[in-house]
């Protein structure tokens, strides 16, 4: 579903936001062990429950509700997430990346969107590809320090994600993105 449709449909409260999240968690159950577009986390179905909950409650009336309310959108491992760790693909302690949420990711909640997750990125946004496979093709790579956060748009998880151009993450060439 396009973002237009799918944020006015939410909006409206013609489709249900948990209804929505359990699809949307379905089918990252079904499809994430192939692809790894996204980082594990624990209690991902609880929080993003919770999330929905507090927007139902903050806007109960369907014609305040903003423009995004309830999307879900990822979030490369490069921006920082109050509540969600930081490493930058790499193996170091969350820690050493704390800090300020991202603006960007700041902005979009204020506009009603929801956190689906941290997306796989290569390691500081530099290295080799990493595990995540294309959807359409699991035998070739998304390409680039974006990779998870493409896929994850590919793979119907959610109509956005937040990537970065680092050298070739958003621009590699297909022909580049199979796997030896």
């Amino acid at each position: 579903m396009f973002l237009s449709a799918l944020s006015q449909s939410l909006r409206s409260g013609k489709k249900g936001l948990h209804t929505y999240i359990d699809d949307t968690l379905a089918s990252v159950a079904k499809k994430e062990p192939s692809i790894q577009a996204l980082l594990p986390e624990q209690n991902r179905k609880e929080r993003l429950h919770h999330t929905a909950d507090e927007l139902y409650a903050k806007y109960p009336e369907t014609n305040s509700r903003p423009p995004l309310f309830g999307v879900l959108f990822g979030v490369k491992d490069l921006f920082n997430v109050d509540g969600l760790p930081t490493q930058a693909g790499s193996k170091l302690p969350p820690e050493a990346f704390c800090g300020e949420e991202a603006e960007v990711v700041t902005l979009l909640k204020r506009l009603g969107a929801i956190v689906l997750g941290k997306t796989v990125s290569t390691e500081f946004a530099y290295f080799s590809p990493g595990p995540t496979r294309n959807p359409v093709n699991l035998s070739h790579t998304p390409g680039g320090s974006s990779s998870g956060s493409a896929a994850a748009v590919a793979a119907g998880y959610c109509p956005f994600a937040l990537g970065t151009q680092d050298r070739k993450s958003t621009r590699l060439n297909s022909s580049h993105g199979k796997l030896s």
